[in-house]
């Protein structure tokens, strides 16, 4: 049987802590180092953790004020909001494999610097969909939110986000139209001046602070839907 993964566990703690009582609500917690320490836990795990729970409405983290036991009416009971907004253009889904990768550290450039405090880690990669290359990405999110961050992570998105343990509440998009250029073209495997479908998509937690910014620029057959109104 495999064994539960410590952040799933220090999650269920912090959830029975809270429902028992022993977390009674308007609580603030200890900072992150010691409510590692308290639980066994590394400082990255309990900070996963810590988010997850957040993100269900239980404890509310602010900057400058530390993490509070929330009220549990503010606990979510509706489903997390449907962003996965590419598809093919028959509307079925789209099957991103990660073809190339490359991660690094960096200060915030240009928009970013408005968005963004500190270090950021950027994650650079070559998507396929099926057996071509289909789109190039880079995904940037601040160090601190997951100082131990690795290379390898899935190719969607909300899957990526999810398993570093940061919730979306909000995604801002921004389409636009590019062309390749000679470098594009190489890295693309496809002919120069080719028209690329391009999204910027800014991932933002429950009180609107950005918590990662991706960007895509797509040379594959792809469609993007939305909804518009109630």
């Amino acid at each position: 049987m495999a064994r539960t993964p410590l952040y799933k566990a220090a999650e269920a703690e912090i959830l029975r802590r809270i429902a028992t009582g022993a977390w009674p609500v308007g609580m603030r917690l200890g900072n992150e180092f010691e409510l590692a320490e308290d639980f066994g836990v590394s400082q990255g795990t309990m900070r996963r953790a810590l988010m997850t729970v957040e993100a269900l409405g239980y404890l509310d983290r602010k900057p400058g004020r530390g993490t509070v036991v929330a009220e549990p009416q503010a606990a979510t009971t509706t489903p997390p909001p449907d962003f996965r907004r590419l598809t093919r253009p028959d509307g079925t889904p789209l099957p991103l494999t990660v073809f190339r990768a490359r991660l690094t550290r960096r200060l915030p450039e240009g928009l970013e610097a408005g968005l963004f405090d500190g270090p950021l880690h950027a994650l650079a990669r070559t998507l396929k969909c099926s057996p071509d290359r289909f789109a190039l990405e880079e995904i940037v999110l601040p160090v601190a939110h997951r100082p131990d961050m690795e290379e390898d992570q899935p190719a969607a998105f909300i899957d990526l986000l999810s398993g570093l343990g940061l919730a979306a509440a909000r995604i801002d998009d921004r389409l636009h139209a590019e062309v390749t250029d000679m470098a594009t073209s190489v890295a693309l495997a496809c002919d120069r001046y080719t028209g690329l479908l391009c999204l910027t998509r800014l991932a933002r937690d429950r009180h609107g602070a950005p918590i990662a910014r991706q960007t895509l620029r797509m040379a594959g057959p792809v469609a993007y839907g939305v909804t518009l109104g109630p």
